[in-house]
């Protein structure tokens, strides 16, 4: 998070992608002392939580320690430095617009093509109707296409994200290591939207060295 990219911290260069989407409220959720510093000097609000066993729940710790009310609130990972505001803009929406379909959390997908469907590192999404996620999968899924990546950022309504962080774990969670696949076997609907291709996060060394390669070239 404080890997420098372009004279920047990374964190604070997502807290910035994200201020562009125009919420009305962004905060980096964290534990650590180091990162709340850098957001801070940066001029990012800081939401202030203990040890987290993944995202979602540290924004779900952070939600209910701010005390806040909201429509939606939207979990970004803090490794997308490069995230699309467009495409938080949508994801939000798509809960926002679905309002009496029965949706309780949006995410976004971009189309995949068949030669990088069996990559398991790619997350692939079957649909059904009014894109409501049907399963989540590393293996390439519906059979024959059309493929789908999804796009790891995430809309909730207040009540979702706090049922999401106590639900027991799935079967399929367990064997697909996928957090959503325990959202859909305990009732909650996930709903789909289009969205640009997936930015680079910055999960390895690799990763970090891509992503400070296109800072560099515009």
């Amino acid at each position: 998070m404080l890997a420098d990219v372009g004279g920047v911290p990374l964190v604070v260069r997502t807290w910035r992608r994200v201020t562009e989407a125009g919420f009305a409220r962004v905060f980096v959720a964290t534990d650590d002392d180091e990162i709340a510093a850098v957001v801070e000097a940066a001029g990012g609000e800081v939401a202030r939580t203990g040890d987290a066993p993944n995202g979602t729940a540290r924004v779900a710790a952070a939600f209910a320690a701010l005390g806040l009310d909201a429509d939606v609130v939207l979990n970004v990972q803090g490794d997308e430095p490069l995230v699309e505001p467009e495409t938080l803009r949508r994801v939000a929406g798509g809960l926002l617009e679905a309002e009496g379909a029965g949706f309780d959390i949006a995410t976004g997908a971009a189309p995949l093509s068949a030669a990088e469907a069996d990559n398991p590192a790619r997350v692939k999404v079957a649909l059904g109707e009014a894109g409501r996620a049907l399963y989540f999968s590393r293996a390439a899924i519906p059979h024959g296409g059309p493929f789908r990546v999804h796009v790891g950022v995430y809309a909730f309504r207040p009540a979702a994200l706090r049922a999401a962080v106590v639900l027991p774990e799935s079967a399929a969670e367990r064997v697909e290591r996928l957090e959503q696949l325990r959202w859909l076997a305990n009732g909650l609907a996930i709903r789909v939207v289009d969205v640009a291709a997936p930015a680079p996060s910055v999960d390895t060394a690799e990763d970090l060295e891509r992503v400070r390669g296109l800072v560099r070239g515009g």
